[in-house]
């Protein structure tokens, strides 16, 4: 019987400890990294379970969203993160141009495309005349410094690539079928939302 109470209460404690759905904003300061969750503690401290979720934790700056899989420790305000699932980033929010046309990032899960000159949308002539393509997306952490980036439209769903460097991103589109990279796009920062 005592063996069968042993069982259980390991069994009990490993579903306990099991790593849940974590959702909150990062904020970054020189003490270390910390998750606002809303939960019990006002901030949690930031402890990663393995190389992949450190390196991911540490491309994240402060203000960006983060799902993540884990645990909150309300007794040590600790966030056990084991593995970095989506991210916000903060950094992408806002209007970018590229000699394709200008694109409009309004929140982590949105952004539009408007094929135009940024001289035709800044007129607002043109910009009535060009119907957006509208994306829901969504960004994941990968080994360097890119993110990838998920897209869909109302027709299909692609894969791409970012990278930031000081008000610049280097955007890659890839072929979802054949994994063929089919237009890189180089952005400019035009303006912030506001």
């Amino acid at each position: 019987m005592r063996l069968l109470l042993f069982v259980l209460s390991l069994t009990a404690s490993s579903v306990a400890f099991s790593a849940l759905p974590l959702m909150g904003t990062v904020e970054k300061d020189s003490t270390g990294t910390y998750l606002i969750t809303g939960q019990a503690c006002k901030r949690y401290v930031v402890d990663t379970k393995s190389e992949d979720s450190f390196k991911s934790v540490r491309k994240l700056s402060t203000g960006d969203s983060v799902t993540a899989s884990g645990t909150l420790d309300h007794d040590t305000c600790t966030a056990v993160i084991e593995s970095v699932d989506y991210v916000g980033l903060r950094k992408m929010l806002g209007h970018w141009y590229s000699a394709e046309g200008i694109m409009s990032v309004r929140d982590f899960n949105s952004l539009s495309f408007y094929p135009i000159s940024l001289k035709d949308f800044q007129n607002g002539s043109g910009y009535r005349t060009v119907d957006p393509i509208n994306y829901r997306y969504s960004v994941t952490p990968t080994d360097g410094k890119e993110w990838v980036l998920f897209l869909s439209d109302s027709k299909s769903t692609t894969f791409a690539t970012i990278q930031f460097n000081k008000g610049a991103a280097t955007m890659k589109i890839y072929d979802s079928e054949t994994g063929r990279l089919t237009k890189v796009l180089h952005l400019s920062k035009w303006s912030n939302l506001r």
